[in-house]
């Protein structure tokens, strides 16, 4: 086989006229002739199509999705009166922790308070015990040295008793 001859009739084929039922018929007219015949196919193919999804939806039972939206919409609502309940709950127990937290916290001041008191009472009865006890052994210290310088004296006095004394020679 020659390419070349195949390619010559190709070429040529444009120009051709064919002879069917008395007519004659080029090569583009039956082009137009298959396109527009596969347009009207491909239009009546879409149409059917289309009718067939437009009985779909017609045959569709509307009451049946009322009856789900309507399910939905209580559930919703059953939903958002929880969550309505959950933050009212909510802002009682922070309510109720406030309260709680002044109430610990009005408890601690009059603690810290008694304790301030405490640390005072405290604080004098130390310094009133010091005094005392400093007064106690200043009284000591001379009581000690009146009592040491009486029985020096005394001491002394028969000390001097006994040398002053004729017969102790």
């Amino acid at each position: 086989m020659d390419t070349t001859k195949i390619a010559d009739n190709i070429d040529g084929l444009a120009d051709r006229e064919f002879k069917t039922g008395g007519m004659k018929v080029s090569f583009g007219s039956i082009m137009a002739i298959l396109a527009f015949v596969s347009t009207i196919v491909g239009g009546l193919y879409g149409g059917f199509v289309l009718y067939q999804k437009i009985e779909a939806v017609a045959g569709l039972d509307l009451e049946e999705y009322q009856l789900q939206m309507e399910v939905m919409d209580a559930k919703v609502s059953g939903i958002s009166e929880k969550v309505e309940e959950s933050v009212e709950y909510s802002r009682d127990i922070k309510n109720g922790l406030k309260d709680d937290l002044l109430r610990l916290e009005s408890q601690v001041d009059r603690i810290e308070d008694m304790v301030r008191e405490s640390e005072d009472k405290v604080r004098t009865m130390i310094d009133a015990a010091e005094v005392r006890f400093e007064n106690q052994r200043e009284r000591i210290r001379v009581s000690q040295d009146g009592s040491m310088k009486e029985l020096e004296d005394k001491l002394m006095g028969k000390l001097q008793r006994a040398l002053d004394n004729p017969l102790a020679d």
